[in-house]
């Protein structure tokens, strides 16, 4: 057996499992701490949880490889499954606003939005960002090899609007610790980002500098 082989299954396992833990704990503190805030603790505990996932896939999906699209093992599925545990977190955040602070009322949550942001119909975004991830998730895990050669600005429009969406609730919305986490979300994301693009270009300067060469060695 292979090493990619017997890292699969572990993989398969210990992310879930490890996910099912930290949720549980995360949602377990409101209550073991009898927080008088209980309804805004779970969804805003919630929400971090899934910063945290979404924070850790981006970064990794930014260093991908082509070949490691695929997420057959290792790097790949870690990213995978990074992607796929933020989207559930995100689900699970969503269940708590609507149960404990919306109590199942669209109308409340479009008022909701309105205080927060002044756009009341701004939640349709949200809904619309549900939606891109959750195809966005089942497209990876369904059609790995066609989500792995998609075309790239696929890629930039998707994880675009995710972005706008994500900053503007974490930064421009928020305040406090929620606020200071975005910034510095987008900062080690935008710095993760330019690593990339300085790690792309290297060839192309290299295979440059060496045709340089050649045309002086020639021109001597």
């Amino acid at each position: 057996m292979s090493a990619a082989t017997a890292l699969r299954p572990k993989q398969d396992v210990i992310m879930p499992i490890a996910w099912i833990i930290v949720l549980t704990v995360v949602v377990a503190l409101p209550y073991l701490s009898s927080s008088p805030t209980l309804d805004d603790d779970l969804t805003r505990y919630t929400v971090r949880l899934a910063l945290v996932y979404y924070t850790a896939a981006v970064t990794l999906m930014l260093l991908l490889e082509p070949p490691e699209w695929l997420a057959a093992a290792g790097r790949g599925r870690l990213t995978r499954w990074c992607w796929t545990l933020a989207w559930l977190t995100y689900l699970v955040h969503l269940f708590m606003a609507f149960h404990h602070v919306h109590h199942w009322s669209h109308g409340a949550a479009v008022n909701h939005t309105q205080e927060v942001s002044g756009f009341g119909l701004g939640i349709w975004f949200s809904h619309l960002f549900t939606l891109v991830w959750t195809a966005d998730v089942l497209f990876w895990w369904l059609r790995p090899a066609r989500y792995a050669t998609r075309s790239p600005w696929v890629d930039w429009t998707v994880h675009g609007f995710m972005a706008f969406i994500v900053f503007n609730a974490t930064v421009v919305f928020e305040t406090g610790f929620i606020r200071w986490a975005g910034i510095a979300l987008f900062t080690e994301l935008v710095l993760v980002l330019l690593h990339r693009l300085r790690r792309l270009s290297l060839p192309a300067e290299s295979a440059s500098s060496t045709a340089k060469s050649l045309a002086s060695g020639k021109r001597r």
